[in-house]
């Protein structure tokens, strides 16, 4: 029985350790000011909704952004409930991969390369214990893009 007590007192102390380095500064920030609990669980959306609407405000600030030699973001908005990214695509010569591999498949590959990059996406715990969703809105010469990004996608 001692043995048990001491397993358990050893995993929770463990786990905590362990959700502590997890943690952004972000996330320890919204902790600080009670908007979200110690496991990172919403406590107050409406203060967080205004607390990212103010972030969106200055981030947009700095856009557009180019985050790769093959896409550039325009808009950027954070809410308690998701992301939403509106961007164009420059890749040289894409109207000409577009054709070659139609669109359904150069939206599977977009999605591909946004799951490989889940971790820029969902960087807070507090996008990982909620319901979270990042939304894409992608333009091209010549097509239009919509996708998300669900933590499962992520295997969050």
């Amino acid at each position: 029985m001692y043995l048990k007590t001491i397993g358990v007192c050893l995993t929770t102390i463990l786990g905590s350790a362990l959700c502590q380095i997890q943690a952004s500064e972000f996330d320890q920030y919204l902790q600080s000011k009670q908007i979200i609990d110690a496991q990172f669980k919403i406590q107050q959306p409406k203060e967080l909704d205004e607390l990212l609407s103010v972030l969106s405000a200055e981030d947009s600030k700095t856009l557009p952004l180019e985050i790769d030699n093959n896409t550039i973001i325009e808009q950027l908005n954070l809410s308690s409930q998701k992301t939403e990214l509106t961007g164009m695509i420059i890749t040289p010569d894409f109207a000409q991969f577009e054709q070659d591999l139609g669109s359904k498949e150069v939206q599977k590959l977009i999605k591909k390369n946004l799951i490989q990059n889940c971790p820029i996406f969902f960087e807070h715990e507090y996008q990982k214990r909620n319901p979270y969703l990042v939304e894409f809105d992608l333009s091209s010469e010549k097509n239009h893009y919509k996708l998300e990004l669900k933590q499962k996608d992520c295997g969050i």
